[in-house]
């Protein structure tokens, strides 16, 4: 989903719309007062408290037995998603956008203790957007139970089913909480990964790679024995789903994970050249970097990155991986390369003044470093 986030996806009129389907499928349901709970609060929060305000809201006007109520929310939940909604620009402010995660904290937040019936509504609201945050309070609460579950969802003629499996189940899943246990230790869910990996819908294949680059934040080693297995497979949908899966790998020049994508750990090269414009420069300035690379015996696939040597607080120099380029050199060929690169003040990072170094690195390797003084 492409769609920039922002806290007006839920609405007075989404809101009214979600309230006026309640009411066709449970007429004791007070539309004008859950409207005005919703007016009264909504102008000031931010997504998070609208997301939560809309769940609370709908807890104070359904019945007060949880599975009636849920019965209610589940007999007025939109069209199902079409395979490829993922795909395309989802309208985030619809009945199928971030509105549903408000349906699916309903179950993980009074429902927690009512594990069967909380597991089957949430499958049929992940079938509207997705439950894979909510289910994860599932996931931590009812490991094995859940697991086992997942056995035969993974299976499921439904494609939004089986994407919750492997999305619902990455380490790090952005904007919900991580698991842990899987962080630790992902080989439970290392066969969800083998059975969806060939799956014929391509966002379920993408929440695999995403999952794997998840894992291999914390477990590089598991990743890149797993996905060395996979290569034998050259497929194109395995091609891109291998590279897609090793994205953070590739970028920190991780050997293993380089040889898999058809980089040699130890490039037959030479660097003719490897220079800054100015070895001193003020922050906010760039570093204007040039190079030239020679083949010496045969053709090379070559990732060529540059790392930036940070000065910390204390001194230390702490290094960070920048791309620069792919490239094929063959022997009757040099290679040359310009790219400047912007030292100026960003939120992520404190400049401090003093020596730094920078890293020529191929596939993986360091080649070559210079030095440059940062003045601030």
């Amino acid at each position: 989903m492409s769609t920039v986030l922002s806290k007006d996806v839920i609405n007075c009129h989404n809101v009214h719309e979600l309230g006026v389907r309640i009411l066709k499928t449970w007429p004791d349901f007070n539309l004008d007062s859950f409207d005005m709970e919703i007016a009264d609060n909504i102008e000031t929060q931010g997504l998070g408290e609208r997301i939560q305000q809309v769940r609370k809201s709908l807890f104070n006007h359904l019945p007060k037995d949880y599975q009636q109520s849920v019965g209610v929310l589940l007999s007025s939940l939109p069209e199902i998603l079409p395979n490829d909604a993922f795909d395309k620009k989802l309208d985030l402010s619809s009945q199928n956008g971030f509105i549903m995660i408000s349906l699916t904290s309903f179950v993980s937040r009074y429902g927690i203790e009512h594990y069967q019936f909380s597991m089957n509504a949430l499958k049929e609201m992940t079938k509207r957007f997705s439950s894979e945050g909510s289910i994860r309070y599932f996931i931590i609460k009812y490991p094995e139970k859940v697991l086992d579950t997942f056995s035969s969802w993974m299976k499921d003629e439904s494609a939004h089913v089986r994407r919750l499996v492997s999305e619902s189940t990455r380490p790090r899943l952005p904007m919900m909480m991580a698991l842990p246990a899987f962080k630790k230790d992902p080989s439970p869910i290392i066969p969800f990964l083998e059975y969806l990996k060939n799956d014929s819908e391509l966002f379920i294949r993408r929440s695999v790679a995403n999952n794997l680059n998840d894992i291999a934040k914390d477990n590089p080693d598991v990743v890149t024995k797993l996905l060395a297995q996979w290569s034998d497979n050259k497929s194109s949908n395995m091609t891109w789903l291998i590279k897609h899966a090793l994205r953070t790998l590739e970028k920190q020049g991780n050997i293993n994970a380089l040889k898999i994508l058809g980089f040699s750990d130890n490039p037959d090269v030479s660097v003719e050249k490897f220079e800054l414009k100015t070895t001193h420069i003020l922050l906010g300035e760039q570093l204007d970097m040039s190079i030239m690379l020679r083949a010496n015996t045969k053709e090379e696939n070559l990732l060529i990155d540059y790392v930036v040597y940070h000065v910390k607080a204390n001194g230390e120099l702490k290094p960070k991986v920048f791309k620069w380029a792919k490239k094929k050199i063959s022997p009757s060929k040099n290679i040359c390369l310009n790219k400047k690169h912007n030292i100026k003040p960003i939120s992520t990072r404190k400049y401090y003044p003093g020596k730094h170094e920078i890293h020529l690195q191929i596939n993986g390797m360091s080649f070559a470093k210079l030095e440059f003084y940062l003045k601030i």
